[in-house]
This record gives C-alpha cells, structure tokens and sequence, in this order.
C-alpha cells in the first residue's frame, strides 16, 4: 500500500490558523468551506460498520481523495462511525438493522417502559456495548495514520438524545411533566456515562491535541474549544424545557471539555438559550435544509458572540449549495460567521468537487469582506 501524500505543513498551520481567527471573530481573506468527502468506496454502511479494516479502508480513501482534489481549507481527518447509539447500547440495548443495508442501524425496542425503572439502572463499565468497537476502532487509526491527521470523537448523541433512545417514546415526554424528578436521575446517570465516554475516546486517540473535537464534528475545532454535544431532542422542546432538561446536563460535559458547539439539525425553537451554557459555547453545527428557517433568529441570538456550521447533508447540488452559502452571507453578514461544510460522496468528479470548492471559496471571501470583525488586541 502506497503512503498517503503529506500535506503541506505550512498550509494545514495556515488553514487551523484561519479557523482560529474565526472563531474569535478576526479578520480573514475568506470565510474557510470545508468540502467534506464521505464517499463508500462501493462497500454498503452495513459493510463498512462490521469491519474496522473496512473502517480504515474506506476513511483513507476519502482522505487520499481529499489531501488531491481540496485546496486551502481542507484539515486531515478520520472518523470512527459505529451509529448514534452507543451509549444505548452500553444500557444493555442491542443494535436493530434495518432491511436496507445503507440505512443507518438504530435500537429496536426501548429498555424503559416505567420510569421507575431508572431507579434500578446501574452504571456500565466504559467499554459496555458499542463503546468498545469504538475504542478498538480509535486505537487502531490513532497508530495506523500519521499524527497530523486527526480524528473525530465518536458520535455519542448528548444526555437527551440517549434519554430518548432508552425510554418509550410518550413516557420519555409525558415523563418532563408527570415525572421530572425520575427524568433528572436518568439524565444525571446517563451524563456520567458520557463523560466517562469522552474521556476514553481522548485517551484512545492519544490525546485532545490529536482530535478534532470530544464528539463527531469533523471540521477542527481550535485549542480550548473542543467541546461538542449533540442535542437533537432539543427540536421538540420550548425554551423552557431546554432551560431544565438540556441545559444543565450538557453543561457537565461543557465544564469538562470548555467551548465548542451544540449540533442540532433543526428547527430551533430554543435557539436564544445556545450560547448561555456554563461555561458558555461559542456555536451550533446544523443543517442547511432544517435551520434555514431559522437563520434570521439565529443572526439575533448570535450577533457578535456566536459562529454557525452549515451542513449540506441532504443531497443538494452543487448550485443548490452555492446558493445557500451565499444566502448565508446575505443573512448572517455582518454579525455573525456561518462556515460551510458541503458533502459530497463517491458520484461526484474530481472536477465538480474542485469547481465547488473555488465557487464558494470566491463568495467566502465576499462574505469576509462584508464581516464586522474584531480589531482590537486579543484578550
């Protein structure tokens, strides 16, 4: 097997320096885009989830693809990816397929049917369930890759979103209102599973300096600001709601790992409480398709203070994408950042991802041009 292409070290200093600037709000000559390229190789996810060489395989083929058809922006990663659910599966709850070997695996059945059960819940060991295909999976890419490219967390989901997947769905909402003190035990249990899940990951892959973040953000994020937590669960909640049941428990795993971003698909009906963690965060990561509604709430409640992570996860063209990133900047300019991540996979050309990157990349450096950046010293 030939060795991957080494980048640049210059050029990838370069582009963590410019990520660095935007998240403290610091002029840059563009707004970076991050191509992300998930092509399959032609194996199923089915395929790739049962085999960590597949893992490998597949996660350095992206890359070799990347590091050849990706300019300035683009930061070495690779992703260990065993489904959303770990933290399920370590409560004992087994993985359920679908018929469609391409559709990502979920659990079958919940393990709550009676919240008195979470009285009964015992704390599993760190490498119960999918964690231990996870931890396996980091170690062996922690030694098989090169040390500049970095590697994600796992997607481990946030508090709620285990919640949800532990408890039947009506007693799991019914439960905010008829039993909120058996959800605070729950949430309180299943947060200490978390951390405890962070923690392994990082020491897996040899360190925080070596990742991109705690959890599944594959765009890197500066030193000081790996914090990530997915919260998906929030969607369906009100400000309220959030306030008491999401706040808190992401928090936690905030004041372990300070900074970073909230991952919520969309919509955002809670949107003005993001920031306002303990310690604070400086973003969200989401979905183009399910948060554009949302975009001028977002200007709102971020202006100045907080960054945006598009995601173009639905199979948008590449005129759709450039259209939305340039939406993006009419939006959000000059108050806040929106970094976007398109995603391509296998069906694209070399060419057609490199005619993506250089379009966006010239409304990048429109939309910095059009920025209120901070100017003064560095605090």
């Amino acid at each position: 097997m030939t060795s991957l292409p080494v980048p640049d070290p210059d050029r990838i200093e370069a582009a963590r320096q410019r990520l660095r600037d935007v998240w403290a709000c610091r002029p840059v000559d563009h707004i970076p885009v991050f191509i992300r390229i998930s092509g399959r190789s032609g194996y199923t996810r089915r395929d790739i989830i049962n085999s960590d060489e597949l893992q490998y395989q597949v996660n350095r083929a992206n890359l070799e693809r990347s590091l050849r058809v990706l300019p300035d922006d683009y930061l070495p990663y690779a992703r260990v990816w065993f489904g959303y659910m770990t933290l399920a599966t370590m409560f004992g709850l087994p993985v359920e397929w679908s018929d469609d070997p391409d559709q990502a695996p979920g659990v079958g059945h919940p393990l709550i049917t009676d919240m008195d059960q979470v009285y009964n819940l015992k704390l599993p060991t760190d490498d119960a369930g999918l964690m231990a295909d996870n931890l396996r999976v980091q170690r062996m890419f922690a030694e098989r890759f090169p040390s500049w490219v970095c590697l994600t967390g796992f997607d481990l989901g946030g508090p709620l979103n285990t919640c949800r997947d532990l408890v039947e769905t009506n007693l799991f909402y019914l439960a905010f209102v008829d039993q909120p003190e058996a959800m605070h035990h729950l949430l309180d249990l299943v947060t200490d599973v978390q951390i405890r899940g962070y923690a392994a990951g990082v020491e897996a892959a040899g360190g925080l300096d070596r990742m991109t973040c705690v959890d599944m953000g594959q765009i890197w994020a500066p030193e000081g600001h790996k914090g990530f937590v997915s919260d998906d669960v929030c969607a369906t909640l009100s400000p309220e709601m959030f306030e008491t049941f999401s706040k808190p428990y992401n928090s936690r795993l905030y004041a372990r790992w300070p900074g970073g971003l909230l991952h919520n698909c969309g919509p955002h009906p809670a949107v003005d409480c993001y920031l306002d963690h303990a310690p604070p965060i400086n973003g969200l990561n989401c979905s183009f398709r399910y948060t554009r509604p949302w975009f001028q709430r977002l200007r709102s409640a971020f202006a100045g203070r907080g960054l945006v992570q598009v995601m173009f996860d639905n199979g948008e063209s590449a005129g759709e994408m450039l259209a939305g990133f340039r939406e993006m900047m009419e939006i959000f300019a000059p108050d806040v950042v929106a970094l976007p991540m398109p995603i391509v996979n296998d069906s694209w050309s070399d060419a057609e991802i490199s005619d993506l990157y250089e379009a966006m990349r010239e409304v990048g450096r429109e939309y910095a041009a059009n920025m209120r950046w901070r100017t003064g010293p560095v605090r």
